[in-house]
């Protein structure tokens, strides 16, 4: 069976998530890394290159690039445009953590770029691939529950520059390009025109009660669906470290409520009404029976790495790619733009590259 030769760009935290998604991938083999920081690099080389162990070090981002057919790129999100782009025009197929980019030109110009070489491309929006998200999204789709009218969703963690995280670059304006809203619930954006379908308008308000130059630590946004449903997104970083990434979301619809806990087994809660209005059926689903669930309707894998490597190997579109990111940039966007004015702002038009 074929396999892949992979490189890494950042040895941090989310770069051994996805080197530990890998492990059980067997077409795939990490072989070659890099990252500023050597004894990082060192340790995940250790930790995740058997065959070459510490020879995997390389000594720069374009080595890496060279010697490898796949490219995740793992750094802070400044550095993400231009490896993108060094990764596209060698042809290689690459991942991208979230958020693609500091600012939406420069999560079009990665789009333009990936497009323009026709490469496989996906972004690690990873969410897409939770079976409570995917199970959530199912049902509020389905016709019998009627219009979606609202959701309320909270996402709340400890500010990153501390604990698990250690990402002191999340300080950096110049490094990361915002705080809670874009870094962290571009997630939740995404989720949310997903679930809703294209999103018309958008007003936020944002605050920095940490006091770090330009990065939020608390958003509220309200979003207006083109189908007419409204959302509201709150999203905090904050200061209690037994609190790490959390998730809740209730969506109503005319005949359907759904609440979800935890951002990839759930559980799930539901209560269906019939035609008239009168209770119909009420569970809750999580774990295996949750999987199970998502599982019957779509083909999505629950792991986002196994997906990317199986795309790369048949040279065909991975999910999410970064035109799938581009969209929740829009939003992200918008909501900035919203909170700086301090009234509504309506996203940038939908961005349609082809591959000439």
């Amino acid at each position: 069976m074929a396999s892949l030769r992979v490189g890494f760009l950042g040895c941090g935290l989310i770069g051994r998530s996805h080197a530990a998604g890998l492990s059980s991938v067997k077409q795939a083999e990490i072989v070659s890394v890099f990252d500023p920081d050597g004894k990082r690099s060192a340790r995940f080389a250790s930790d995740f290159c058997p065959s070459a162990g510490l020879d995997a070090i390389a000594a720069s981002a374009e080595a890496v690039i060279e010697a490898v057919d796949v490219v995740y790129v793992c750094t802070w999100t400044s550095e993400h445009r231009r490896l993108v782009e060094m990764a596209a025009h060698a042809k290689k197929a690459v991942f991208c953590e979230k958020p693609l980019a500091t600012s939406l030109d420069d999560a079009v110009a990665m789009q333009q770029a990936v497009a323009s070489a026709g490469v496989t491309n996906q972004v690690g929006l990873v969410l897409r691939h939770s079976p409570a998200f995917r199970w959530l999204q199912q049902q509020i789709s389905q016709a019998n529950v009627g219009r979606l009218m609202s959701i309320v969703f909270r996402d709340d963690q400890y500010i990153p520059t501390q604990g698990l995280y250690d990402s002191v670059w999340r300080s950096d304006i110049n490094k990361a390009g915002g705080g809670a809203l874009l870094e962290h619930s571009i997630h939740d954006l995404d989720l949310l025109e997903w679930m809703m379908g294209p999103i018309s308008e958008v007003t936020a308000r944002m605050d920095s009660i940490h006091g770090i130059h330009g990065i939020d630590d608390q958003a509220s946004v309200l979003l207006v669906a083109e189908s007419g449903a409204h959302a509201s997104l709150v999203s905090i970083w904050h200061d209690m470290l037994n609190r790490p990434s959390q998730r809740r979301v209730e969506a109503i619809c005319q005949r359907g409520f759904f609440s979800l806990e935890g951002d990839w087994s759930g559980p799930v809660h539901y209560e269906l009404a019939d035609q008239s209005g009168q209770p119909q059926s009420q569970g809750t689903l999580g774990d295996e029976q949750l999987e199970a669930a998502a599982a019957e309707v779509d083909k999505i894998t629950n792991s986002p790495d196994a997906g990317f490597i199986a795309a790369a190997l048949e040279d065909r579109p991975a999910y999410p790619d970064f035109g799938t990111a581009l969209q929740a940039h829009r939003l992200a966007d918008a909501a900035y733009r919203s909170a700086q004015a301090g009234g509504l702002a309506v996203p940038t038009p939908p961005l349609v590259f082809d591959k000439s």
